[in-house]
């Protein structure tokens, strides 16, 4: 049976790569459910999103006798090093709007380790993490080949939603599951082939542009909490803030980094020391990065863990559907040069095909000289003595993808001999 290039490609792609997005899917479904865990811990200030930096910093030291960092996580969970009122080492998470302490970080269990490190690498190291973006890559291609078997199913891309037609509980939901999940599955595939790429240098490391700033001699100490960039940054905006390791000394600097640049400032005078804008590349990593794992957002992390179950559940039923297509297998004892009743099947699916098969087999039986084909495999047939066509459509009154030829075929085959024919229609209830 001819398969058209797009189902070709979707299927000979999901065979090559299926036991790794298995994997990659399975551990996906319990990565995603760690991080809505994540963010449902009680570690955020119910002030976070309007606090500036400014106000932050002066809240913090004022509880605080020492701050060595501040780090601001994609769950908006700021987590302090330094030493509290009473001499003692903390490193906790705290409310940046009061300097209450609010929990202490926990380490990661076995369980999510080893899970993490077989999403990643399979357990191979750089290996295996070299093939997890290839198999990366090629979901992007296997998505695509579906985009365009939808289309072709359904004649037109305006069409693209419209209401499929149940013919079987396997096709009908992967085709209904795929356009559902499409844009989810674009994107994990996407962000993981564009973190591949990175990680392995073939997109090129790009340079961070450095601005140093002259000195103002003429400018006097300030309280950084009127600063123009500690007032006019939220905190919002920030992951890290370095503090000064001796207070008051002009030669020690903040450094504050957020997501696309780190700057120094100077601690006495509150003005810009350095200004190093990232790379598009790095930029492009941490938005990758938190788009693929949905950190920090519940609504992106539960959508990605019902992807990473679509995707499982494509490969069930995406076999199915191919081992009912492949059920019918043709038999022919006789060569089309010799055979005298010629069969001919027009089937995209597989169901056609099973009831000329069937007749094929009775024929035989019976000690006819029987020869089953496609529609498109149409020629003189020199010994023919009768011609069937078994035939449905696809899609939208389309001929299959096997008789697509049959009547350009017809128009210029030439028969040195009558035949008989006849065409056997079939058809469903579920289309118009």
């Amino acid at each position: 049976m001819t398969l058209s290039f797009w189902r070709f490609a979707h299927l000979a792609l999901a065979v090559f790569s299926f036991i790794f997005l298995f994997a990659a899917s399975a551990t996906g479904i319990f990565l995603a459910y760690d991080a809505v865990q994540e963010k449902s811990q009680p570690f955020k200030s119910a002030k976070f999103e309007e606090l500036s930096l400014g106000d932050a910093v002066f809240a913090l030291k004022q509880k605080y006798s020492e701050i060595n960092e501040i780090n601001i996580d994609h769950n908006g969970f700021v987590l302090l090093e330094g030493m509290n009122e009473n001499g003692d080492n903390v490193k906790i998470y705290v409310d940046p709007a009061t300097g209450k302490e609010l929990g202490k970080p926990a380490e990661k269990s076995e369980l999510h380790n080893w899970v993490l490190s077989l999403h990643r690498s399979l357990f191979l190291k750089e290996t295996g993490r070299f093939a997890v973006g290839i198999v990366s890559a090629i979901l992007v291609l296997i998505t695509f080949s579906g985009i365009f078997l939808i289309i072709k199913r359904q004649k037109n891309f305006r069409h693209f939603f419209d209401k499929i037609k149940k013919d079987h509980f396997a096709q009908y939901f992967h085709v209904v599951s795929g356009r559902l999940f499409l844009i989810p599955i674009l994107l994990i595939s996407l962000t993981a082939t564009f973190l591949f790429l990175e990680r392995f240098e073939i997109i090129p490391k790009g340079k961070n542009h450095k601005t140093v700033y002259q000195t103002n001699p003429q400018l006097k100490p300030i309280d950084l909490k009127n600063a123009d960039f500690f007032k006019n940054t939220r905190l919002s905006e920030v992951k890290k803030i370095q503090f000064p390791f001796i207070e008051d000394d002009e030669e020690e600097f903040y450094t504050i980094k957020l997501s696309d640049r780190e700057v120094v400032i100077n601690q006495i005078t509150g003005a810009k020391v350095s200004e190093e804008v990232s790379s598009w590349q790095i930029t492009g990593k941490d938005l990758s990065l938190d788009l693929h794992t949905g950190r920090g957002n519940i609504f992106l992390a539960v959508i990605l863990g019902l992807s990473s179950i679509s995707i499982i559940t494509f490969i069930i039923s995406g076999f199915l559907i191919t081992f009912k297509r492949s059920k019918n297998k043709i038999r022919n004892k006789f060569s089309a040069e010799n055979a005298e009743i010629i069969l001919l099947f027009g089937s995209e699916n597989g169901s056609t095909l099973g009831f000329a098969s069937k007749i094929h087999q009775q024929l035989l039986s019976e000690g006819k000289k029987s020869f089953l084909t496609e529609m498109n495999r149409l020629s003189p047939f020199p010994k023919a003595q009768q011609l069937v066509v078994f035939t449905s459509t696809y899609g939208l009154g389309d001929a299959p993808s096997n008789a697509d030829q049959f009547e350009k075929l017809l128009n210029k085959t030439q028969f040195s001999q009558k035949i008989k024919y006849s065409v056997v229609g079939f058809g469903s209830k579920l289309y118009d």
